[in-house]
C-alpha cells in the first residue's frame, strides 16, 4: 500500500510515475516473496504476479488509455499479490478507473462555464454538449494510478489481508 500512495502521489503532482519507483517495488517485491518462499515463490508468485499484472494492463496503454508508467506500476504491486491478486487488483483498477472517469464527465457536464455549444442551428442541445464533453474528457489525462491503488486495496480487503494488518497495528 506504501507504494501505490507514492506512486498516486507522484502521478497526482508530476503526471508520471517514476521507473526507480516501479523498479524498486518490483525489487521489494522479488525480494520479499524470495525471502518467504525461497526460487519458487519468487518464481510463482512475484515473477507470475508482475508479468500477470503488467500484461493485464498492457493493452490499454497500447491503445492510449494510460501511461506505461501505470501499467509498470501494476506489475510491480503484482509482485506482491501474486499472480490471482494481481489479475484481481486489475480488474478493479480497471472499474476504478471507469468510475473516475465517469465522474469526470459528470462534473465538466454540471461545472459552470460560458456557453459556446450550439447546434449548427444555433439552438443549444444537452446531447451535443455531453457529446463534446466526453470527446474533452478522453483527450484529458488523469492519475491512474488512483485507481489502480483502489484495486490494489479492494483486493487486500477481499483477501483478508487488510485485517491482518489491522490486527497487528492494533487497529480495531
Amino acid at each position: 500500500m506504501a507504494v501505490a500512495l507514492l506512486a498516486v502521489r507522484e502521478d497526482i503532482v508530476r503526471q508520471r510515475i517514476p521507473n526507480r519507483l516501479n523498479l524498486a517495488a518490483l525489487v521489494l517485491g522479488c525480494s520479499l516473496t524470495f525471502l518467504a518462499g525461497g526460487f519458487r515463490g519468487l518464481v510463482l508468485h512475484a515473477a507470475g504476479g508482475a508479468l500477470v499484472g503488467c500484461g493485464a494492463l498492457v493493452p490499454f496503454y497500447l491503445l492510449r488509455g494510460m501511461g506505461a508508467g501505470d501499467a509498470k506500476l501494476m506489475g510491480a504491486l503484482g509482485s506482491f499479490l501474486g499472480p490471482s491478486g494481481a489479475l484481481l487488483a486489475a480488474a478493479w483498477a480497471l472499474v476504478a478507473g471507469a468510475v473516475i472517469a465517469l465522474a469526470i464527465v459528470a462534473w465538466r457536464l454540471v461545472e459552470p462555464r460560458p456557453r459556446l455549444e450550439h447546434t449548427s442551428a444555433g439552438a443549444s442541445s444537452a446531447v451535443w454538449r455531453a457529446m463534446e464533453t466526453v470527446s474533452a474528457v478522453r483527450k484529458e489525462r488523469f492519475p491512474y494510478a488512483v485507481a489502480i491503488a483502489a484495486g490494489v486495496v479492494l483486493t487486500l480487503s477481499l483477501q483478508g489481508s487488510l485485517r491482518t494488518l489491522y490486527t497487528a497495528l492494533g487497529i480495531g
